[in-house]
């Protein structure tokens, strides 16, 4: 219980440490504008203290979502306290407040205007440079950047923070990248404030490059895309306008990633942010990297990449037009066509999706063809691509759940080919993708092509136990790989389980 001798400050203070981040307007306002007339009436008056502990703790309202010009007034009065009470000699070597400025939230205001019964007042606690301290503190949430004077401050979290996130942009995670990113994509708090709804902005953005090309774990891209959905919604309610002019924002593409990663941690803070001014960032540039309309560019750029991307990876694929390329006038296979492009297939171009389709394609063929030496021919051809590549979730678990319809049991059995069978490493090793492909052709068609040095016969390819073998593998390397999703999708299948 806080005890203040003045009545009608304590029931002020009462309704003050009510209000939060979605309180409604009609409650919140009325009270932040009688702090605000008060304080920018006498900025350095004998009780500037006391409003300026009101805006301190109505800062959860008024840095997340009040009118604009109610936050700009906030600011503005808050600004004018710590002008009017800064410079005042004191003999305190630090003050209280500087305790705070690591918070992600608004500073601690009350002991400005009371005190626990069990915890005196200390002695630099109602100091005018204290008092001015918390001003620049709560001025800083409201609007980031707005004012100088706070000291730079970065936390071990924060600084823990940027080493974790250039970790995985470096590629030399600590750990699995897949859970730092996904808990940094966790939507963003309704109470943020512009400085960490910023840092989690751009914390999103700078990750998705990496999460674009290197993750492929669906909850990563669900937490990002709805985070990122929700992070737009949080500042078109804010109501607040860009005010910048064309190209004033800042230009990532002259940005080093290890500098926007350091920015999307500190700015959230306004030690961080003063850090920021000091070390990272060029005159006045501090309030473009919290402007919305930047964060909505940024938010929509990731949303861009992101979203097609997860249907690349996560969709199911059309793949009825490959029947055109595949499938000869006489209805057999253009082994020639298939296989090259499996060869061909890169990851970080086009041709990588097309190798990835070339064994979805002969998965979801082999369902209904026929013949069984196509048959064959269609099941060593996912087995290849599921062995080269490591395949996206909605093309494996096509392909996934042909090889787990060979049957296992023959790998408890000798065969007669003994150690006859073909090389393994033909087929696992993506460097050997130019050696596999003529023996592939060579088992289709053997009258239309060469056989390949060491070439093996038909039944050796087609034998129980190596299938078995070479089937077991993939599976489980799928298995391991899709196990998040597996679990979302209640797929608990697998023939190695």
């Amino acid at each position: 219980m806080i005890v203040i001798d003045d009545a009608r400050t304590a029931e002020l203070y009462e309704q003050w440490r009510h209000v939060h981040a979605t309180t409604e307007r009609a409650v919140a306002e009325p009270l932040a504008r009688d702090c605000i007339r008060r304080l920018a009436a006498e900025p350095g008056g004998g009780a500037a203290h006391i409003w300026v502990a009101g805006l301190a703790e109505l800062t959860a309202y008024l840095a997340c979502r009040p009118e604009p010009g109610i936050a700009r007034a906030a600011a503005d009065a808050l600004a004018a306290a710590a002008a009017a009470l800064g410079e005042r000699e004191c003999g305190h070597g630090t003050h209280p407040y500087e305790e705070d400025l690591t918070r992600v939230g608004g500073p601690t205001g009350w002991y400005l205007i009371g005190e626990h019964p069990e915890v005196p007042r200390g002695e630099a606690d109602l100091c005018p440079r204290n008092v001015a301290g918390v001003a620049r503190f709560a001025a800083d949430v409201i609007a980031p950047f707005s004012v100088a004077g706070i000291p730079a401050a970065v936390s071990e979290d924060h600084e823990q923070d940027v080493k974790d996130l250039l970790d995985f942009l470096n590629d030399y995670p600590y750990g699995d990248p897949a859970s730092t990113i996904e808990s940094n994509a966790g939507a963003p708090p309704a109470d943020c404030t512009r400085g960490v709804l910023a840092g989690y902005v751009i914390t999103q953005h700078v990750s998705t490059p990496y999460v674009y090309y290197r993750i492929g774990v669906r909850p990563v891209f669900d937490a990002m895309i709805e985070g990122l959905g929700q992070a737009l919604e949080m500042l078109d309610a804010t109501g607040a306008q860009c005010p910048h002019e064309a190209g004033e924002h800042p230009d990532l593409e002259e940005i080093y990633y290890e500098t926007e990663a350091e920015i999307a941690c500190h700015v959230r803070t306004p030690g961080g942010r003063a850090y920021l001014v000091e070390n990272a960032l060029d005159e006045g540039e501090g309030p473009l990297w919290v402007c919305p309309g930047f964060l909505r560019e940024l938010a929509e750029d990731a949303l861009g990449q992101l979203r097609p991307r997860y249907a690349e990876l996560f969709g199911r694929r059309d793949t009825s037009g490959l029947d055109a390329t595949f499938v000869r006038s006489d209805g057999r296979l253009d082994i020639d066509a298939l296989t090259r492009v499996v060869v061909a297939a890169d990851e970080y171009s086009a041709s990588g999706e097309a190798g990835e389709n070339a064994g979805l394609w002969a998965a979801r063929r082999h369902a209904s063809a026929t013949d069984p030496h196509e048959r064959l021919l269609l099941l060593h051809l996912a087995l290849w691509c599921a062995s080269v590549f490591d395949l996206p979730y909605g093309v494996g678990r096509e392909v996934r759940a042909l090889l787990r319809s060979v049957e296992q049991e023959p790998l408890d059995h000798d065969c007669p080919h003994g150690d006859g069978h073909p090389d393994s490493g033909l087929r696992d090793n993506a460097y050997r993708r130019a050696e596999m492909k003529p023996h592939l052709d060579y088992l289709y068609a053997p009258g239309e092509f060469t056989a390949p040095e060491d070439a093996s016969p038909a039944d050796a390819w087609a034998c129980p136990k190596l299938l078995a073998a070479w089937a077991q593998g993939p599976i489980e390397e799928m298995d391991e790989r899709y196990e998040q999703m597996d679990e979302e999708d209640g797929d608990d299948a697998s023939v190695l389980r």
